[in-house]
């Protein structure tokens, strides 16, 4: 058996390659059979993988699982687990490939011959025909098993086309290299007229805690857009990014967009490839001839079509998915819905849409808006088994329809590949049943991902969601490498992560898998401010008397956020880094982490050597999950978490094959690595049996060897 090692600043990797000779099989009598029991279960069908576990076989015994010849074959696949499973009572376990043409070929289930041997049960020869998924059952999408997602901030990442910039008087626009916590003149004074106009909407900022500019900031647009990033396509995908997660980019006049006034409609500001003429606030429509429930009604502009008939075909193109950002609890108070009632009062035929109140006079008065009355969020209204109301959630069926077949044609090929769903929890279960089976029917390959904070085990399943942004993993990592009372101690953060993920597989495997996004501090600043707190808390930048530091970022806050995003790489799941992390930018909570992307100084190397250097390793850390000696054992394999002398462990089982991740906690010296080679700061050297490449980033090191069997 040959072992290599492949260290990620001592990422550790091995490949077992091996064949067993069948065992001689005796027949064993009732009594010894009846306590070994065997079961399956189909983790993905494209490519068809299943996992198998036996029980009852003593400590000591060993499995060997035999899967029948195809047609052309000249001997059966062969293959042995050893390893323990320490989730459940499975004394052996086994996730491997079975041939689309040996299932093809099997008109009845596939069956595989388990051979034990062990003490109490001898030699034995069982067969077991691997389980089916149930009729009907849609599962979760094989594609979306092991991606990279790149979460896009659109009006923060890149401004590809400044004619549709936002600039009317609700606004204010300013230049993409202005300092985030800079203030001008411009500002001060739109800020002020901004008061005249709508005093309510917006309050001028006298006496904010942290001055003038937490307030101002809001109202901040850098003219960020959606062709900005179609332009970096290409360089995403070079980097090893196969999905991207975009933000809510629908009709808003917010910098964030989750308060849509039109579901619709790609906001212009975003996605007009032309000039756009900004209306200001106000005037968000439903034509004449519209019906809320039918979107084969509902009118194209210029951004809906170049965002179905550009952007998603390019980004197809190269390989990658997209997702969009579904907010279905809350709407902007600027929606043509809401909008209406508040022109209309009780005599508009969106009364019945929200929880709203009218004086004698049947004027809107107050409503029920997300976390407070009259709030600038208006939610749907709900019945009493918290489904949304039958007029917002058939204009959300229709919304759905609209952006996952945009043509009407049954062919979702030309709409996005899935959705994540803001504030998931807070609408019931017979409105995700009655939603899924809507997207499911549109495109059963569709991903459904739900922001749920805390484990969202009861709702993954057939009825609600495929994965969850997966902040329980983020939780055992920050605490791990920064901000926990267990800070350094990887055997607590291997136990936890071992809880993470215990869900079925098919769940597991598209979890979105992330260490911040645009809710909480960026990567570098939550390695940088390890002083002991909660996750997402103690990190806001104006917050008076706090120690928060949302500027610097050392050689170690790097090293320790390269570590997060190896253990990210390493686990079962999917990998999400939120737009500007893989360069290490930094940045405090809301509204601080949505700072622009700075490109004229990442185009010039000479100032910006360091977060260059960091992208390289973060890049080939992601390109792991295609590479094509290890992307079945890092999409689809079995994990387990453990620990070595302070070390964070990650095994990847599938098949015959293993990759160990050995992760630091915190800075590592060079000597500490073995056979480090003097190569500078990129180097691949290519041999007969052995391949090997790695990359250098001031002493944060990332250090990557594959040997080939040779017989």
């Amino acid at each position: 058996m040959l072992v290599n090692r492949i260290y990620f600043r001592g990422l550790k990797t091995f490949e077992c390659v091996f064949m067993i000779p069948l065992f001689c099989v005796i027949q064993c009598g009732f009594a010894q059979t009846t306590q070994i029991h065997i079961d399956s279960t189909q983790v993905a069908h494209s490519p068809a993988i299943y996992d198998i576990a036996v029980f009852g076989v003593c400590d000591q015994g060993s499995v060997t699982i035999e899967l029948p010849m195809t047609q052309g074959e000249e001997q059966a696949r062969i293959f042995a687990q050893y390893i323990e499973n320490k989730t459940d009572t499975a004394s052996h376990s086994a996730r491997f490939l079975v041939n689309h043409s040996l299932e093809s070929q099997q008109r009845a289930p596939v069956a595989v011959q388990v051979y034990i041997e062990c003490v109490q049960h001898r030699s034995l020869k069982i067969e077991h025909q691997l389980a089916a998924d149930s009729p009907g059952f849609k599962g979760t999408p094989d594609w979306a098993k092991g991606l990279v997602w790149y979460q896009v901030f659109p009006e923060r990442f890149r401004d590809g086309n400044p004619k549709n910039n936002p600039n009317s008087w609700d606004v204010s626009p300013v230049d993409w290299d202005l300092g985030f916590d800079e203030i001008t003149t411009d500002e001060i004074e739109r800020g002020w007229n901004r008061r005249l106009v709508n005093s309510r909407a917006f309050s001028y900022p006298y006496s904010n805690r942290g001055g003038v500019i937490t307030g101002l900031v809001f109202n901040r647009r850098y003219g960020g857009d959606l062709i900005g990033v179609y332009n970096k396509l290409e360089s995403l995908r070079d980097q090893g990014i196969t999905g991207i997660y975009l933000c809510p980019v629908f009709q808003s006049r917010s910098l964030h967009k989750y308060d849509a006034d039109d579901h619709r409609h790609i906001d212009s500001t975003l996605g007009h490839p032309g000039e756009f003429v900004d209306p200001g606030p106000g005037n968000t429509k439903l034509g004449a001839h519209e019906d809320p429930s039918d979107e084969s009604t509902w009118e194209w502009t210029a951004g809906d079509r170049w965002f179905i008939d550009v952007f998603l075909p390019k980004a197809k193109s190269l390989g990658m998915r997209v997702v969009l950002d579904g907010v279905w609890n809350h709407v902007g108070t600027d929606h043509f819905a809401f909008a209406d009632v508040m022109e209309q009062g009780d005599q508009s035929p969106f009364v019945d849409w929200f929880d709203v109140h009218f004086d004698q006079d049947g004027k809107l008065l107050a409503w029920q808006a997300w976390g407070m009355v009259n709030g600038g969020l208006p939610v749907f209204e709900q019945t009493e088994t918290r489904d949304l109301v039958a007029g917002p959630k058939s204009h959300v069926m229709a919304v759905t329809r609209r952006w996952m077949d945009p043509n009407g044609d049954g062919d979702p090929s030309d709409g996005i590949d899935g959705w994540r769903l803001d504030v998931a929890n807070e609408i019931g279960a017979p409105f995700w049943k009655d939603w899924r089976a809507q997207v499911k029917e549109l495109n059963p390959d569709a991903l459904i991902i739900a922001e749920i904070w805390n484990d969202a085990d009861r709702i993954l399943n057939d009825e609600a969601f495929d994965g969850q942004m997966n902040y329980p993993f983020a939780y055992a990592v920050s605490d791990w490498l920064s901000i926990g009372d267990t800070k350094g101690d990887a055997r607590v953060c291997a136990n936890r992560l071992n809880a993470v993920f215990h869900h079925h597989p098919r769940h597991d495997l598209v979890q979105f898998n992330l260490m911040t996004s645009h809710d909480t501090e960026r990567l570098a600043s939550l390695m940088q401010n390890d002083f002991q707190r909660g996750y997402d808390n103690g990190s806001k930048r104006w917050t008076p008397g706090t120690s928060y530091d949302a500027d610097t970022v050392n050689q170690s806050d790097r090293d320790r956020a390269l570590s997060a995003i190896a253990t990210m790489v390493a686990s079962p799941g999917s990998v999400m880094i939120y737009n500007g992390d893989e360069y290490a930018m930094p940045g405090a909570d809301d509204p601080d982490n949505r700072r622009p992307i700075q490109w004229d100084q990442l185009d010039h190397p000479t100032d910006s050597a360091v977060a260059i250097e960091f992208n390289r390793v973060v890049s080939e850390l992601s390109h792991l999950r295609s590479e094509p000696k290890f992307e079945n054992i890092l999409r689809f394999g079995q994990a387990e978490f453990s620990d070595d002398e302070g070390w964070l462990i990650v095994r990847r089982r599938f098949e015959n094959e293993m990759i160990e991740f050995m992760i630091p906690g915190g800075s590592i010296a060079a000597a500490d690595l073995p056979n480090w080679p003097d190569h500078g700061n990129v180097w691949i050297e290519q041999h007969e049996s052995s391949r090997k490449f790695g990359m250098q980033a001031g002493r944060a090191k990332a250090h990557f060897r594959y040997l080939v069997r040779s017989d």
